[in-house]
Parts: C-alpha cells; structure tokens; sequence
C-alpha cells in the first residue's frame, strides 16, 4: 500500500480522537505539544552532538539517519547488560584497581601484619583487574559486531511513523499526522523532574507510544523538547528543508525541499562540514543564543476536523 508523506501544507482532514486505553490516557495527562510551523529551531543537544570533525570520519551511508528515515537504534537486552559490564569493568580497572593497590601497598608498609596476608590481597587485586581488562578489551573485538534492534523509525520518505517490539516485529505503523505529542514528567529518586516525550496515536488505545524523547535523554530544559518536536516536524514534513545540523549535511543534497531552500538562502554545501570544531562551537553558540530570544515553536496549524469515525487500521503488514 502506498503511503503519501507528509505535507503540513496539504494536511487531510483529521477525526476526533477516541481517548481509548489506560497508557494513552495517562500520557494525554502530559503537556500536549500541537502541530507547528517550521521556525527552523534545533535542539541544541542534537546540534552539539556530534562536532563536523567526528562526522567527516563517518560512512554517512551507516546507521539509521538519511534524507528518508531515521530509525533509533539500540542493542538487545543482553547487548545493553555486556555494554555496562564493559563500562563498569574499565572503570574499576583505570580508577579503583590502581587505588587500592596504593591502600594495600600503604597499610603493608605501615602494619605489622603477615606478609602473606597481604600476598594474598595482592593476588586477589590481580586477578580482579585481569578479569575486568579481559572484559574490557572484548569489547574491541566485538565492537561493531553486536547485533542490534529498531526502536522506532520515522520517514520523511512514506510519512509513516513505526514502533518495533520484540525481535524487531512491528508493534504499529501509521502516518505521522494521525499521532498528538505529549511530554510527560515524572520524579527521579533525586528528586529532580524526568522528562519523556512520546507521540501517542491518536485513534489506538495502544500501551505505548513512540519515545521521540529518547535523542535529547535527561535533558530537563522544557524549551528544549519544543525545539526537538520542531526538528522532527520539519524532518517529516516534505515541504520543508530538512533540519539544519551537522549530521544532515551529507544528505541534503539529496533531498528537493532542502536544495531549493538552500540555493534560494545561499548556504554553502559545506557550511557545518568547512569548519573546525572551534568555529563550530562559535557557531552553535550564537545559534543557541538567537533561539533562546525566540519562541521555541513557530504558529501552531490548525488541522482540519471530520465528524466522521476514524477507522485507521494498524498498517504494520501493508
């Protein structure tokens, strides 16, 4: 089945929803971010995230980011427990191995102790610091070769919006005009305020919704998430120019909205990609620095009504 994409200037006519299941209506408690125009805002979390000199040295042809999808990736449940394991054996390798063999080497010097005591600690220390500098270095060769799994993807391409479940099935997929965004809060054990932000279907009492929040992960700025629901409207929205920032740079070319927007605003092919990353700083910052004296979204679209029952079935298998 063909999908047309999504044009927020031809924006069909949409039903009223159906409020249907508890997660839903939970997450509709949440503050709703409506449907805006592109005011070219970016978040500047995503725009900082990786510096023009880390993306030169990338295949822009890798992972799940093009001029057609993004698709949010992450390892399995077992990858992400061996990807800790990784982390927390460095750590204790680099930090904690390399003190407690100056305690140890301390308190053998001043104590009156047994030596074989302390012979034995050693030992102990040695054998903890080989097991995490094995663990450690697997991760060089299993770097790139763990398999991972699609959370969600987006694309510009057939406008449709899609969450994965369990071994990569499909849980839904439907077009990106028929989902509301709500950012929901809850607290941490810290006693901070933790952010998420979801795209919730609005016709499907499904259990979940599309964690859109997961690129901006523990941002507690409110504008920021605005500024991410910008971002992702423009990048779904074929009669706009594809968000501004480093990592579309490879792919704008590709993309007719974007090559007739920046032919007609003069912007260089290369304007992120020519710089150094001290002028790429310089550059982020009096961007961050004009956003913030503005509006994080633009004018909010007023999406046609029908009276009409929807009837938008989960189109996963079409």
């Amino acid at each position: 089945m063909k999908h047309n994409p999504y044009n927020s200037q031809h924006i069909p006519s949409q039903a009223p929803g159906n409020q249907q299941g508890f997660w839903s209506q939970m997450a509709r408690k949440g503050v709703h971010f409506p449907f805006t125009c592109n005011n070219h805002h970016v978040s500047s979390k995503v725009l900082r995230s990786r510096k023009p000199s880390e993306l030169r040295t990338l295949d822009p042809s890798e992972g799940g980011y093009n001029e057609r999808q993004i698709r949010d990736i992450t390892f399995p449940w077992w990858g992400l427990v061996y990807f800790y394991a990784v982390t927390f054996a460095k750590v204790i390798a680099i930090y904690f191995m390399p003190l407690a063999f100056l305690v140890f080497g301390g308190m053998n010097l001043s104590s009156k102790a047994i030596q074989s005591d302390f012979n034995q600690i050693y030992l102990g220390l040695i054998c903890i610091t080989l097991v995490c500098l094995l663990i450690w270095w697997s991760f060089s060769f299993f770097n790139g070769k763990l398999p991972i799994k699609t959370l969600f993807s987006l694309s510009r391409e057939t406008g449709m919006v899609t969450l994965y479940g369990f071994g990569n099935n499909v849980r839904f997929s439907h077009p990106f005009v028929e989902f509301d965004c709500y950012l929901t809060t809850s607290p941490t054990p810290q006693g901070f305020i933790n952010y998420q932000l979801f795209l919730v279907h609005r016709y499907n009492g499904y259990k979940h919704g599309v964690p859109i929040g997961r690129f901006i992960n523990g941002s507690r700025d409110l504008d920021e998430y605005k500024r991410l629901w910008n971002m992702i409207q423009a990048y779904m929205d074929v009669s706009q120019p594809l968000p501004d920032i480093p990592m579309n740079e490879p792919f704008r070319h590709k993309d007719s909205a974007t090559v007739a927007y920046d032919k007609a605003h003069h912007r260089k092919p290369d304007f992120w990609f020519s710089m150094d990353d001290d002028a790429f700083e310089q550059a982020v910052t009096k961007i961050v620095e004009k956003q913030n004296s503005e509006p994080p979204l633009g004018e909010v679209i007023q999406i046609p009504t029908t009276d009409s029952i929807a009837t938008t079935p989960n189109t996963a298998s079409a």
